[in-house]
């Protein structure tokens, strides 16, 4: 079993550390060029067809506006425009005295695909100096939203779990109905016996684990699980991600671990 021999003081000590880092900032004083604020995104495609707005940005506002152009890379995209997705703003636009603009994506519900497919995009304009060298490319996942279904998170699942300190490690859980339609239990998560509640959130496709018991092995009395922040779940795919994880000492808000998890279906 993992041992949970971090104090939660330590990770706020590691944090604190670095805030208390004298800074010496320098103002930038190169060319204005644009680039992606984030460089990936995946997205759940319902009914509804949702937009996905992208954040793009400059690195130094200048006194016109200036129009790029918003690209569609063959080489890494799978989603056909017109049928899984639209390109609502091939270009976009840099107001003078700005430096932020707006790229938006639109999911085309009956065009996606359970298993998900990609969209790149890549940022050029007339004069090449615009562009930076670094974050000009984004990529997009987009995955067909399925109305929740206790079945579909019921079996043997491996799960990929990511700790505070990025430790990363990858085994095998089982999980079975929970006690209402919108629970299951997970029995193996960090080789404890003991099941852990997954609940599911009936509008959103969010999941989270409940303030639960977790295991009593002696050297952590009466240790309680609970997440911090929801994940997200795929009926179609039968996947979790990014479940939050908190396990602490009962009635305490200090922890002995935290991290994330996925769960994908394997039978």
């Amino acid at each position: 079993m993992k041992k949970y021999i971090s104090q939660f003081a330590a990770i706020v000590l590691l944090i604190l550390s670095g805030a208390c880092t004298e800074n010496n900032l320098e103002l930038y004083d190169g060319p204005s060029m644009i680039h992606f604020l984030e460089t990936t995104n995946s997205v759940l495609v319902d009914e509804t067809n949702p937009v996905v707005s992208i954040e793009v940005g400059v690195t130094k506002a200048l006194e016109t506006d200036r129009v790029f152009n918003v690209e569609i890379d063959p080489n890494g995209t799978s989603a056909v425009e017109g049928i899984s997705f639209e390109l609502l703003t091939p270009q976009v636009t840099i107001k003078a005295g700005e430096v932020l603009g707006n790229v938006q994506v639109q999911g085309l519900y009956e065009g996606a695909e359970p298993d998900g497919q990609s969209i790149k995009l890549m940022l050029s304009a007339t004069n090449t100096e615009w562009v930076a060298d670094f974050q000009n490319s984004y990529y997009l996942e987009l995955y067909k939203f399925c109305d929740f279904e206790q079945s579909a998170f019921i079996g043997t699942f491996k799960v990929l779990e990511t700790d505070y300190w990025q430790n990363t490690f990858e085994y095998e859980v089982e999980a079975v109905a929970g006690d209402d339609p919108y629970s299951i239990y997970v029995t193996g998560l960090w080789a404890v016996n003991e099941p852990v509640k997954i609940s599911f959130d009936r509008k959103e496709p969010t999941c989270s684990i409940p303030a639960q018991y977790f295991f009593d092995d002696g050297n952590y009395e009466n240790a309680w699980i609970r997440s911090l922040e929801d994940g997200t779940y795929n009926t179609c795919m039968g996947t979790i991600k990014g479940l939050n994880y908190f396990v602490y000492p009962e009635g305490s808000n200090q922890g002995w671990d935290l991290g994330t998890f996925d769960m994908v279906r394997i039978k």
